[in-house]
Parts: C-alpha cells; sequence; structure tokens
C-alpha cells in the first residue's frame, strides 16, 4: 500500500459525511452491543470514548444511556466530526490520526472503535490496538467490529462514484488474536451479515473486549 493509504480513505469518507450518516446513523443492528459498553460505565464520573466516530453511532447510544458521561469523540474527518457534534449532544469532538493518540489522557472506562480497522494494514491496526490498551483504565470495556473476509481480497475497493479507499479483510481468529496481543481478554465475539442497506453485503465481527491489567509490550 501507499504511505498515505489511510489518508485517501479518510478524504473519501470526508467527502460523504453526511450521507454515510443519513444512511447509517439510524441503524439499531449495534445496539445490543453499544447498550454493553453503556452498562459498563460507573454511574458517576465516566469517561467514554468513541474512537473513529464517524457520524456518532456509538457515542448517541451512550450520551441517551449516560447523561452524565464525559464522551470524547475522535476521528480523521473533520467532516466526519462536525456530523457527530451535531447529532451527540455535549460530546467533545477531536481530529486525530487513530495510530497517534498522544494527545488524549489516558483512563477511559469504555470505548468503541468501529469499523475502522479494516482502514488500516497490520502493522497500523498493532498500533491503533496498542493506542487503545493504553487510553482505557485495567478492566475497561471495548467494543471492537470490523468487516471480515479473505484477507487475499485486501486492497483497492471502487465505488460507482469512483471513489477509492483501501480495504483490509481479516479473519475472525486473526481479529482476536491482534487483540489479545494489544492487552485486552476477548470476551464475546460475534459475527453478523452486514446491514440491509450495506453498499456491499459483508460479514461483521462484533467483540467486547476488556482492557488487562498490563498492556502487552
Amino acid at each position: 500500500m501507499s504511505e498515505d493509504y489511510n489518508a485517501e480513505s479518510v478524504a473519501c469518507f470526508d467527502r460523504h459525511a453526511q450521507r454515510y450518516a443519513e444512511k447509517y446513523f439510524e441503524l439499531r443492528d449495534y445496539d445490543r452491543f453499544y447498550r454493553a459498553l453503556a452498562e459498563a460505565l460507573p454511574p458517576n464520573g465516566a469517561r467514554f470514548l468513541d474512537l473513529a466516530c464517524g457520524p456518532g453511532n456509538a457515542a448517541a447510544f451512550v450520551r441517551q444511556a449516560c447523561p452524565s458521561a464525559d464522551i470524547l469523540c475522535v476521528d480523521r474527518s473533520p467532516a466526519m466530526l462536525v456530523v457527530a457534534g451535531q447529532r451527540v449532544r455535549g460530546a467533545v469532538c477531536q481530529q486525530a490520526d487513530c495510530r497517534d493518540l498522544r494527545s488524549l489522557a489516558p483512563g477511559f472506562d469504555a470505548a468503541a472503535f468501529c469499523f475502522a480497522l479494516s482502514y488500516f494494514d497490520d502493522t497500523d491496526a498493532r498500533r491503533v490496538l496498542a493506542e487503545l490498551a493504553r487510553l482505557l483504565r485495567p478492566g475497561a470495556t471495548l467494543l471492537l467490529s470490523s468487516v471480515s473476509g479473505d484477507p487475499a481480497h485486501s486492497g483497492p475497493q471502487h465505488s460507482s462514484s469512483g471513489d477509492r479507499v483501501f480495504m483490509v479483510y481479516r479473519r475472525p481468529t486473526t481479529l482476536a488474536e491482534m487483540l489479545i496481543e494489544a492487552g485486552f481478554a476477548v470476551d464475546l465475539m460475534e459475527e453478523l451479515d452486514s446491514p440491509a442497506n450495506a453498499s456491499q453485503k459483508t460479514v461483521d465481527v462484533l467483540m467486547l473486549a476488556r482492557r488487562n491489567s498490563v498492556p502487552a509490550d
């Protein structure tokens, strides 16, 4: 992949942020997983991170369930952050590359990282998961969702409008191994068909994991 492969994918999402939100924000397919995140938060002083937040689906659910939580929405796309800020009341929105989150203070009680891992190659994916392990307190819950598939199909994907993103397909077992390597214990892993309105039919993997007491090296 080219050096700026992720930037090209981010630019595509930036161009279509509003349309993406209109298509996917009202989906209820993943609500039970978002509920698990909300239930993992302490009743007072909770800090929640929605990393690669997109239009803020996970953050919006957590806000509804935990009105007093401090919610941070992080994305590399400025347009997505504008949409998330409009849809998640009281959330702080911050632009950052998932591979470098040094500007974020650690100690989050739960986090969501939904469908962004597929836009990073293996080296960068491990870097992102290590950053999440650093940011989450011991015992904190992480929701990771990703598109699964044959790794041989990884590479540039083109839409009918001519947009291009770089996708990396991984087996569910590979995703679990990467989480464990980063310092998480996997509590739940499920495979679901992609939403009915998805542009491409895939199989989604959703995993709930806990940050270990000591992150992996």
